[in-house]
């Protein structure tokens, strides 16, 4: 009895991925037109039964692809994740989910994918492999200059434009931005909008300092405040950097916002829960998942085949509690005076 022919059999004939194969044989988009007539011819050559292994008549599936370090993380993803699931469902779609570590890549996906949504930070290099699929796809994220891909996103320059206002209006001129990631395009793109929200005012931002979260929160505070210019703000890159500061700072004895502003963003579960009210930068969440369902929903079933790629910004909403008020410069620099004296000062060296 002769063996059956297998995907993998084909694959290696070929010298094509197994993904490929079988989007050909699927007569899905993501190979050439000439790609598929060879793996056809191929086949039909070596006798492989493609219709025993073909997926379920009018199945519609998307496939979610986000790194492990931004899933496990991070609450911001759980809500878009959410609201992209709700809006699949709603839409008679099924979305399946990966959540992968770099050493993985465009080999999990099952020759029915219809359709990807990629999310997660692109410097991981996670969701890169993905990006070069000609599947049709959505990147909830920010799209390189003239990229090729369909694409929703918080609008960060806006949020951070906002707390800068906010601050501004206040009287505050020095704002020290602390962030996580300065490699992040929307971290970056807050601390534009803040930039320029200072400049209207007549105030500015520091250089950014990098928030590291093994670093002792009260050193990287007490840095800032006793650097050649003191802050009388802070602002987060997200709320766990902006909720770590604010710890830093109480325990120094230096009061919040009496003393010094802090506002984060993403507003987060952890912004309103650990008993201090963090004003932030409420991110549309869940929104921005079901707005990512949405547009891949009309690439696949209504989008021309030669539609440009569309970007939707999606605008944040800033979110007033208790950890910014006025500028207290004479207050802070007087507390920070009597901190820099008690600091411990590095031993001379001996001569």
């Amino acid at each position: 009895m002769a063996r059956k022919i297998t995907l993998d059999d084909l694959s290696r004939e070929l010298g094509l991925s197994k993904f490929s194969v079988s989007r050909a044989l699927s007569g899905k988009p993501g190979v050439s037109k000439e790609t598929r007539e060879a793996v056809v011819r191929a086949a039909r050559g070596m006798g492989y039964n493609h219709a025993a292994t073909a997926s379920p008549s009018g199945e519609k599936v998307v496939h979610l692809v986000i790194p492990r370090a931004d899933a496990m993380n991070s609450s911001f993803w759980v809500e878009v994740i959410s609201g992209a699931e709700a809006e699949a469902r709603a839409m008679g779609y099924r979305l399946t989910i990966d959540v992968l570590n770099p050493d993985r890549g465009t080999e999990v996906l099952d020759d029915n994918v219809n359709g990807l949504i990629l999310a997660g930070r692109r410097s991981r290099g996670v969701i890169e492999p993905f990006m070069r699929l000609a599947i049709p796809k959505v990147l909830i994220g920010h799209p390189r200059p003239m990229e090729q891909i369909d694409s929703v996103q918080a609008a960060n320059f806006d949020g951070g434009y906002a707390v800068g206002d906010i601050l501004g209006r206040l009287g505050h001129r020095r704002i020290a931005f602390f962030t996580d990631a300065p490699e992040d395009e929307g971290r970056n793109l807050r601390q534009a909008g803040l930039v320029e929200a200072m400049r209207v005012h007549g105030g500015i931002v520091l250089p950014p300092f990098r928030f590291d979260e093994a670093t002792d929160a009260k050193s990287m505070v007490l840095d800032a405040l006793t650097g050649p210019q003191m802050p009388t703000a802070f602002a987060g890159a997200t709320d766990f950097v902006a909720i770590t500061l604010a710890w830093g700072l109480l325990e120094l004895g230096l009061k919040v916002p009496q003393h010094i502003s802090i506002i984060g963003s993403n507003d987060s579960h952890t912004a309103s829960q650990l008993g201090l009210k963090m004003s932030t930068v409420r991110q549309p969440m869940h929104e921005i998942g079901a707005t990512a369902m949405q547009m891949l929903q009309w690439r696949l079933e209504k989008a021309a085949p030669d539609a440009r790629p569309r970007r939707t910004l999606l605008t944040p909403e800033f979110i007033e509690r208790s950890t910014h008020g006025p500028c207290n410069e004479a207050a802070l620099a007087a507390a920070v005076a009597t901190l820099a004296k008690a600091r411990p000062q590095p031993a001379a060296e001996a001569i």
